[in-house]
């Protein structure tokens, strides 16, 4: 739940209009992970975000050039809906190809795997982007997204420090296209780079 809440909350106190995206569209599927408190509660009772996580659009919904920018929580679901979702892939490409940016916290990163821009090349070839580190994930996650995202080119940069293994990392690629967070808990964070950007 924190994963994409409080990036829509940054959103829309930014004033960036967002809609949710789900493979199939429709209501999303929101979970949460132990306690709620007051600010999380906040966000989930507010009419826009009830209205936006009901009503979330499919693929074939989406046309890529009226949108600056795309974010991608964390969660167990990227690992089996959107990681190999082509349409997904697609409508990020473009945006990015258009001049948009991407952002990911925590797990989220597992989406960027399959994404080719127009040369065929992966969008992370050459960008230095963080991730939650495999070493302390779920064993049962089906795809190795440490190694993955090396494979395709990408310069990993996980906790180290005692710092940052406790805050995450937060990283701006070079590029200024990619934003990346460590943790669920970077996820404002990177909502607040890509509204930023969109509005400059």
């Amino acid at each position: 739940m924190m994963e994409i809440a409080y990036p829509f909350a940054v959103f829309e106190r930014m004033g960036v209009d967002a809609d949710i995206l789900m493979p199939q569209g429709g209501k999303a599927a929101i979970y949460h992970r132990g306690k709620v408190d007051s600010s999380l509660a906040a966000i989930e009772s507010s009419e826009y975000f009830r209205q936006k996580i009901t009503h979330s659009l499919a693929p074939c919904q989406v046309i890529p050039g009226g949108y600056a920018g795309i974010f991608y929580p964390g969660g167990g679901g990227q690992f089996y809906d959107v990681v190999n979702n082509d349409s997904i892939a697609g409508i990020a490409a473009t945006i990015y190809a258009n001049g948009g940016i991407i952002g990911t916290a925590g797990h989220g990163a597992v989406s960027l795997l399959n994404i080719r821009l127009n040369d065929s090349s992966y969008l992370v070839k050459g960008k230095k982007i963080t991730c939650f580190p495999k070493s302390i994930s779920a064993k049962w996650l089906p795809v190795d997204w440490e190694k993955g995202l090396k494979e395709r080119g990408a310069t990993v940069i996980l906790p180290v420090t005692a710092n940052e293994k406790e805050y995450g990392v937060q990283l701006v690629d070079e590029s200024r296209k990619i934003i990346s967070g460590s943790y669920a808990e970077n996820a404002a964070w990177v909502a607040e780079q890509i509204a930023v950007y969109i509005k400059m």
